[in-house]
């Protein structure tokens, strides 16, 4: 008879007891619930927490606890947390309607539920904090096994059915508090249609109207609904009685057209109670042509005005305003202060003075657009042309005027930043990894419900968003906090330290390799075009992934959102396998306390890594982000699986003129293939790229990777250097790379090296001299200063660069002219069995050529293309190649150098043309470390090298 399910696992286990890997030892016998860690359930009733713990994991000695937050296997956002557990119920207390039962009327929807396993602190590690959305009573038919399935969820549940406000940002930000100090308040945004403007007071009457206003008709501020236009209109709004106060303040949004107003025009009239004959009794603002701003001024009933006006100099023209007129009394006087802040720029521009006049009584009227009743001074008539007015509030007090903060105008608050303010409005705790303050500035705040204000937010900046563990709210982990990290966690994949085997996935899911961002109606598209997972049409890339996304963001400028679709297709771009779960079990022998510290201290985001994967995978390091977290926990383990993320696409994360960056080639490439261990390489740029590797000894070592081996590099050199600094004669000796001169042509003695120059005596007409150094590649990127002693006479004198030679008869050159009449001219030419062919010449401008002035040459050959350059030494390199051809005709050669010769008639006695500071720079040599990741192998010539960990440039 076959043995028991029981013994069969026992078996498996100490079968696998002794292998490497997630099933290495048998789990210990006991999880949270059963030892002196346990797990512990709590309820909220009638405000006090109750511990549920001994009704729960009690059903048949079985049942568990599962959790789940953030973001799951294949999910793009974070959604809500998940609790769900068995209650033992015999009593009916988890039953809700149950008139028997204890929680009768007090448990219900929503009622909070947490659960927390000892931190290893001496505290607790809260798993969730939820709300419960369904009790489901449930027994078996004899009635003795009840129970209920509590389902429990996380804030963001919740906070997706709430509704969108029904008020704009910053009538809610004058209302939600209402200020005490506040008397009065019309919003002015009412719809067309309506028959006046309603106060947002209970205890407030309407603003009416003469003549006409266009309402609902001007949408500058962003934190407003639309409000009315008052070129056909003047508004007149009464304020109910309240005791006399000792300041007056009158604040309101304006915007006064670019062309400004007429002189006298009145923006504002300010009436209170008559306080004695003669005294104050209404102030106006009004505009004034000469300083193209606002003036107020102190008036009688009878329009008399006292004392001075009060000027304010802001050119008002055009700008978004926030106006403040605040009336303070001083002892018997009254201090007058306007102050107008610019919406826009959040500026605020101040002026005040004190007034030598009777006592402040309360306002009883505002109005905006009226004629002046002043019987001196500047006068204007009814209405406003072009002006928009709104949001006006009267109060009792003179209050800062940032009491509304960003609401005033939340375009460019930091998305972090409206996080937390948008949580702190719905009474929600936050949380946030990072700064707030570095994150991506916001466009303007829409009416809709917090959940989606907050996604708008996490879009925008492309953090983490997620439910606070420890309390019922929301937190957010900027972008730029997930740059570079440490591991918060390492496992070594041998040690047995994981749950299940982590399983690499290598499919499509995520990619996008071309984005298109839209903000404010203007689209910007990134696509990447190289690379295997590029829109390339396979097997060069992967073919289009696109994606469009529609951002709220402050700026629509072309690099902004340039730098937001490169960033979306970096992130989609990613090739390499991701780890969708990594699995532990903190119930395992392996898990040491301090390890199961920082498993329950993860956080969305973290950096979790497998050291040591087997050898069928690849050798580097498994390193991932965790953007989710599944959790169960019952009487014999506590396992927690990661969803995970590659790590990579924040790692290397830096900014161009970081000490640290370290910026690609656009391309390069093995010039020559290496075996196993070579400890030098020779790198040339790939096919169509030209720049070169550092060689500044401040920037090594770097970590480069060649056919999936990482090699480190120590140092860079060009491949051949001679600064011509010894003294040889009859030879040109061994250069300062180590490589020793053949000669050819001439006598020995035509060859010398002294004070820096390497010479070509050229003592017979008509004979090349040539210096060469043997090689296996067919490509160079080299440069060499060259000149002649004398000035040439009855033909040429020449210096030059030549490759891919194999004998005196077959070799490309680049030569340098210098002409009998004086003039420096440029040649690339082949010369192919003896037979020379120009490929193409330029003649240096406004050059004549003196003795023993050196010009520098630079002969670049990839392929079939040719180029070369010149300059004189001492002046910067020209940015262009001045001659360039294509030509097959000499695929290879052995031998690379210079070359000097005569013209045939030439008649100059022992002249000499002279080198200095030679250099290939193209292959360059690296001085490396090989198999830094533990991948042994050869590699061929061409094969692709980059920097193992480029910088990433932030967004």
């Amino acid at each position: 008879m076959p043995g028991s399910i029981a013994a069969q696992v026992l078996a498996w286990q100490r079968r696998m007891g002794g292998a490497a890997g997630p099933l290495a030892a048998t789990p210990s016998g006991s999880g949270e619930a059963s030892d002196d860690t346990p797990v512990q359930v709590e309820m909220l009733v009638s405000g006090t927490w109750v511990d549920i713990t001994s009704y729960t994991l009690v059903r048949d000695n079985s049942g568990q606890i599962a959790i789940t937050r953030g973001i799951r296997d294949e999910g793009s956002q974070t959604e809500a947390g998940t609790c769900a557990l068995e209650l033992k119920n015999g009593d009916g207390r988890f039953s809700p309607r149950n008139p028997a039962g204890p929680y009768y009327g007090l448990i219900g929807r929503n009622t909070p539920i947490r659960v927390s396993v000892p931190d290893g602190n001496g505290g607790k590690s809260y798993r969730i904090w939820s709300e419960a959305s369904e009790w489901a009573p449930s027994w078996d038919t004899s009635g003795t096994d009840v129970w209920t399935d509590l389902s429990a969820g996380g804030i963001l549940r919740r906070l997706a059915q709430g509704p969108a406000p029904e008020r704009s940002v910053i009538y809610n930000a004058i209302t939600s508090p209402l200020p005490a100090s506040v008397v009065a308040y019309w919003p002015c945004e009412d719809v067309s249609g309506a028959v006046q403007l309603v106060s947002a007071l209970t205890s407030g009457s309407a603003m009416t109207w003469t003549g006409t206003p266009t309402l609902a008709s001007y949408s500058g501020f962003a934190a407003s609904d639309p409000l009315p236009d008052l070129t056909s209109a003047s508004l007149s709004g009464g304020i109910p009685k309240y005791d006399d106060p000792s300041a007056t303040q009158v604040r309101f949004l304006a915007y006064i057209p670019a062309t400004g107003l007429s002189l006298g025009k009145v923006l504002c009239a300010i009436d209170q109670l008559e306080y004695s004959a003669g005294s104050s009794q209404f102030w106006e603002l009004y505009y004034d042509t000469s300083t193209r701003s606002l003036t107020i001024r102190t008036c009688a009933s009878d329009g008399t005005v006292l004392g001075a006006e009060l000027q304010h100099t802001l050119d008002v023209r055009g700008r978004l305003l926030y106006v403040s007129v605040e009336l303070q009394e001083v002892g018997a006087n009254i201090t007058r202060t306007l102050r107008l802040k610019d919406v826009a720029t959040s500026q605020v521009y101040t002026v005040s003075d004190t007034v030598f006049v009777t006592q402040l009584t309360r306002v009883t009227r505002v109005q905006f657009g009226p004629a002046s009743r002043a019987v001196s001074g500047a006068a204007g008539t009814s209405n406003l042309p072009g002006v928009a007015i709104g949001h006006v509030t009267v109060e009792n007090a003179v209050t800062a005027i940032d009491a509304l903060g960003v609401r005033l105008n939340p375009i460019g608050e930091p998305a972090g930043r409206r996080l937390q303010r948008l949580c702190d409005e719905a009474g929600l705790a936050f949380d946030w990894v990072g700064d707030l303050d570095d994150t991506v500035p916001m466009g303007a705040q829409g009416k809709a419900n917090t959940l989606t204000l907050v996604q708008e937010c996490v879009q925008a900046d492309g953090g983490l968003l997620y439910e606070t563990p420890g309390a019922l709210g929301l937190g957010y982990r900027t972008r730029a906090s997930l740059y570079n990290q440490d591991p918060a966690l390492t496992l070594d994949y041998p040690s047995g330290q994981l749950a299940q085997i982590p399983t690499p996935v290598e499919d499509d899911r995520y990619v996008q390799n071309k984005v298109t961002v839209t903000v404010g109606g203007v689209s910007e598209t990134y696509e990447e075009t190289s690379g295997t997972l590029s829109t390339a049409l396979p097997p060069a890339g992967v073919g289009a992934y696109g994606g469009e996304i529609t951002l709220n963001l402050a700026s629509s400028d072309a690099g902004t959102l340039q730098d937001q679709a490169a960033w979306r297709v970096h992130l989609g771009t990613t090739d390499e396998a991701r780890y969708p779960q990594i699995a532990v079990n903190l119930a395992h022998p392996s898990i040491t306390p301090t390890m199961r510290r920082a498993i329950l201290g993860m956080r969305l985001g973290d950096r979790i890594q497998i050291t040591n994967p087997p050898s069928w995978l690849p050798p580097d390091t498994i390193d991932q982000l965790v953007l989710g977290i599944a959790e169960t926990i019952s009487h014999f383990e506590h396992r927690l699986i990661f969803t995970c993320a590659p790590a990579s696409p924040y790692s290397s994360i830096g900014f161009l003129d970081a000490t640290e960056a370290r910026v690609d080639t656009d391309g390069s490439e093995l010039a020559a293939a290496i075996n196993s261990s070579a400890a030098a390489i020779a790198v040339q740029p790939s096919a169509g790229a030209d720049v070169l590797w550092t060689k500044d000894a401040s920037d090594l070592p770097l970590d480069i990777r060649v056919g999936g081996e990482i090699m480190r590099v120590t140092a860079v050199s060009d491949l051949v250097t001679d600064t011509f600094t010894r003294t040889v004669a009859s030879s040109w000796g061994t250069n300062d790379s180590g490589f020793t001169w053949t000669l050819s042509g001439g006598s020995t003695a035509d060859y010398s090296v002294s004070g820096g120059v390497g010479a070509h005596l050229l003592a017979t007409a008509g004979i090349s001299r040539r210096c060469l150094l043997p090689t296996v590649a067919s490509d160079f990127d080299f440069a060499t200063n060259i000149t002649a002693d004398q000035l040439p006479t009855g033909a040429i004198l020449t210096g030059s660069l030549v490759t891919r030679c194999t004998d005196a008869d077959n070799f490309y050159s680049a030569q340098i002219q210098f002409t009998t009449s004086h003039t420096v001219v440029l040649v690339l030419f082949k010369r192919v069995n003896a037979v020379e062919t120009t490929l193409g010449s330029y003649t240096m401008p406004g050059v004549t050529f003196t003795a023993s002035t050196l010009y520098r040459l630079r002969f670049q050959t990839r392929g079939s293309s040719l180029r070369a350059k010149i300059w004189a030494v001492g002046t910067a390199e020209a940015p262009e190649w001045h001659v360039t051809a294509v030509d097959t005709e000499l695929a290879t050669g052995q031998w690379v150098g210079v070359r000097s010769i005569s013209g045939a008639a030439n008649t100059n006695v022992n002249p000499s043309v002279q080198y200095e500071n030679f250099q290939i720079v193209s292959p360059q040599m690296f001085t490396l470390t090989r198999s830094i990741n533990g991948v042994v192998k050869s590699h061929s010539a061409g094969a692709d090298v980059r920097l193992a960990h480029p910088t990433i440039l932030a967004l």
